[in-house]
């Protein structure tokens, strides 16, 4: 009997813990919702602001190796880095919505979003082109690519394994170190992933990690 009294006693205490817990979690996420949405609230109300703080991107037409090719990957993506040219273009990755209105005013909010698209998809082209470019075997003008799109700070993980390979093959550890610095930077959940990828680039181009900092 003493058992069976035990056994309950332990089931009840489980029973309340749990609803304890449910109830914490729900006020926590009510609290959390509300926080929300009163700073939601306050950056749709703010006035717009400059946009002096934000770097635009300019894409280097003379610089970039635009080749007169028939390969139609290779048009279809140099096309649309021409096309993007001429938008405006700004990397705002890692800031929220809601930051932005706060930041520069709700305004300006729809205007930087499609800035910020713009952005995603010169990343996105940069690296297919760069990738394309490659499966040529046109290695120095990919890396030319590859090179701007680590300028733009680009978080496209693949960029970095392109580039820190072509690294890798022409000894250069310092240029991986580099792309090292600038992974550090982002504002991305790809970070640890990228960083992972470079610091065995780095280890593969013959250098070790005593001679990173």
């Amino acid at each position: 009997m003493s058992r069976f009294f035990a056994t309950f006693f332990i089931i009840i205490i489980f029973i309340l813990w749990y609803a304890y817990e449910r109830n914490k979690a729900t006020r926590i996420a009510r609290k959390n919702s509300e926080e929300f949405w009163e700073l939601e609230q306050r950056a749709n109300s703010t006035r717009k602001k400059s946009l002096d703080g934000l770097k635009k991107i300019t894409i280097p037409l003379d610089k970039l190796p635009f080749l007169d090719t028939r390969d139609e990957k290779l048009n279809e993506y140099q096309d649309f880095v021409k096309q993007l040219s001429e938008s405006d273009i700004y990397n705002l990755t890692g800031i929220s919505n809601t930051d932005l209105k706060l930041t520069y005013g709700a305004p300006n909010f729809s205007y930087l979003s499609q800035c910020d698209q713009n952005f995603i998809e010169l990343a996105r082209t940069l690296n297919l082109w760069a990738k394309r470019l490659l499966e040529l075997s046109c290695e120095k003008e990919a890396q030319t690519v590859l090179e701007f799109a680590i300028d733009c700070k680009s978080d496209v993980s693949s960029t970095y394994e392109m580039l820190s390979s072509l690294y890798v093959s022409q000894k250069k550890p310092d240029k991986i170190q580099y792309l090292m610095e600038v992974a550090e930077s982002l504002d991305t959940l790809l970070k640890p992933q990228i960083l992972s990828k470079l610091q065995q680039a780095y280890l593969d181009s013959g250098s070790g990690f005593e001679d990173i900092f």
